[in-house]
């Protein structure tokens, strides 16, 4: 019997899944094929062009650790700054963060696929910001289940970053095998809020290197290749 996602749905959170969420998805699936996993390697940005603003790749490092790799522009607007490099967890905040690395563990370990709905609370110089993500794992060149490729479209304006999420709805798991049933639990969903590519590798991110990004400046989307 093929491996499948189950609980895939045009719906999440009940209301429809963000901009871009879909398109991943269905992209993930296509590359995955018969397979469980699919390989870093199968990934070109050109089959993506749609969801690239809102999308990542991450590299597990070790057993908690999370680092985005590559990023679209989206994500580095949200935290104000370059994300290449920093640990998946600074766009949470304290409330969820454990949670939500223990889900994130489980794309890399089950394998699973995460979805989760989450909001930024409003505070001065900016408003409440809803976002879902997704998480889905992938095989690196070795292949050892090491990397992911996710999604984090967020409706409303982004404002004074950085911004940092919590879980605010549903949180589901959903395991990569024919016979498990996904893991789903719920909070009370964010009022739904309009929607504000990938660049090349940078070096592990240091605090002390990082620069504030221009508010002024718009996102762009690029297109590479990352043969890591």
């Amino acid at each position: 019997m093929d491996d499948h996602v189950q609980g895939t749905t045009v719906e999440f959170n009940g209301s429809r899944r963000f901009d871009g969420i879909a398109a991943l998805e269905a992209y993930w699936m296509s590359v995955r094929g018969n397979r469980t996993v699919p390989l870093r390697a199968d990934i070109d940005p050109r089959g993506i062009e749609s969801a690239l603003e809102f999308s990542f790749i991450a590299e597990r490092v070790t057993a908690g650790v999370v680092r985005f790799r590559l990023a679209g522009s989206q994500l580095n607007e949200l935290m104000g700054m370059d994300v290449r490099g920093m640990p998946i967890t600074s766009l949470f905040g304290p409330g969820s963060r454990g949670e939500l690395v223990e889900a994130i563990e489980g794309v890399f370990e089950g394998p699973e696929v995460l979805e989760v709905a989450l909001e930024s609370p409003a505070g001065p110089g900016r408003e409440a910001l809803g976002a879902q993500m997704i998480v889905m794992p992938l095989k690196s060149d070795l292949g050892d289940i090491s990397r992911a490729i996710g999604c984090f479209p967020t409706r409303g304006a982004i404002g004074r970053a950085p911004r940092r999420f919590e879980i605010a709805g549903r949180l589901e798991r959903r395991p990569l095998s024919s016979e498990a049933a996904p893991l789903i639990r719920r909070r009370p969903a964010p009022r739904p809020q309009p929607i504000a590519g990938f660049a090349e590798e940078a070096p592990d991110f240091d605090a002390k290197d990082a620069a504030p990004r221009n508010s002024a400046e718009r996102p762009y989307l690029k297109l590479v290749r990352d043969d890591d």
